[in-house]
């Protein structure tokens, strides 16, 4: 939803930006009315309107916060300083699209944010409608609900009663994942910008509950969560492969669209074969064999996880230290390349 920052840029521009003239308005419209139906998260909490396991929730999501600005030191911006109550609604969604014949994702371009592959909405009907027109254009093409996005502080950022039904983990990982996003930020690089915050994220969330002495059972289980994740990754990035192999090849547009499910096929036989019964909580993942056939989907996966494990050996190579690991981050946000500055950093260290 880094969207809504430029949407706010773009407004008044006479070429526009977005997917219709009706775009802009409703972004710009949505986040207004979300501010201004927003109350502080202390006023929520003593308002009396949440039963007492919502507010749990919003008091973690108000120390985790805390946590993630005092101690691994990322920007104390206004993000999750609001609640706005929508009930059971998400009324936040994406819509991604990419080439049914190859894993070229569509972009969108604004000021500030550069270029994007996927664009948000409040307006449910008018993300249908943008999903279905992307769809009658023969793109593959992912509709999904958002709980939480950064503003990188141009806005107040609330959170959304909708999080609230998030299990504790997930609840962490996002407080982190999207203030790394206000600390962090490369134009226009969404691969660099969102695998970063799940990197950020996930050590954050693991430090934040030992810091916090949670108990040895949930701290365990966050591990086996992650583990998991992992092992799901791998065989995602694997498809992903065999899927540029594939789609590498020169039988020609509609030979591909039509063959390409045999490829998802083999990787959802081999993800119940090989992954499922090495994972932790399997029953997590049997959805894994209703997974689609859709780019758009291996796209959303793929740009949230790309150099995980680069980034933890800068991590590592700092000594665990959050804020010499945030200026190195900040500095391969601002090179040409930020894989090889962080690859050469690394390299003049062990030198």
């Amino acid at each position: 939803m880094l969207c809504v920052v430029g949407a706010l840029a773009c407004f008044g521009l006479t070429n526009g930006c977005g997917p219709d003239l009706l775009y802009l308005p409703s972004l710009i419209a949505g986040q207004l009315q979300a501010i201004a139906g927003s109350v502080p998260v202390e006023k929520a909490l003593e308002g009396g309107n949440l039963d007492a396991d919502q507010q749990a929730k919003l008091r973690l999501i108000q120390d985790a916060r805390i946590y993630a600005i005092e101690t691994m030191g990322l920007r104390n911006s206004r993000s999750f300083t609001l609640f706005l109550d929508l009930g059971d609604s998400t009324r936040v969604y994406n819509v991604s699209a990419s080439e049914p014949d190859s894993l070229s994702e569509q972009t969108w371009s604004f000021p500030f944010v550069g270029t994007v592959p996927y664009l948000g909405f409040f307006d449910r009907e008018l993300a249908e409608r943008f999903r279905d027109r992307l769809t009658g254009e023969g793109l593959d093409v992912l509709m999904y609900e958002v709980d939480a996005y950064s503003l990188r502080d141009l806005l107040p950022n609330p959170i959304r009663s909708g999080m609230l039904r998030r299990d504790d983990l997930t609840v962490i990982e996002t407080v982190i994942h999207e203030l790394l996003h206000d600390t962090v930020f490369r134009s226009g690089d969404t691969d660099f910008n969102e695998s970063l915050a799940t990197f950020v994220a996930r050590a954050g969330t693991v430090e934040y509950l030992r810091d916090r002495a949670f108990d040895e059972n949930i701290i365990a289980d966050a591990a086996e969560r992650f583990d998991d994740t992992d092992a799901y990754n791998a065989f995602m990035f694997r498809l992903f492969a065999d899927l540029q192999d594939y789609y590498a090849t020169d039988i020609g547009r509609e030979a591909k669209i039509a063959g390409r499910e045999a490829v998802f096929q083999a990787g959802r036989d081999r993800f119940l074969h090989d992954v499922h019964p090495t994972l932790h909580h399997p029953e997590s993942y049997e959805w894994v064999q209703r997974m689609p056939t859709n780019n758009a989907w291996m796209l959303a996966n793929y740009r949230y996880n790309l150099d995980l494990g680069l980034f933890g050996e800068v991590y590592a190579a700092t000594g665990f230290n959050w804020a010499n690991t945030l200026d190195v981050f900040r500095s391969a946000a601002a090179a040409p390349e930020p894989k090889a500055f962080l690859s050469d950093w690394l390299a003049a260290r062990v030198d």
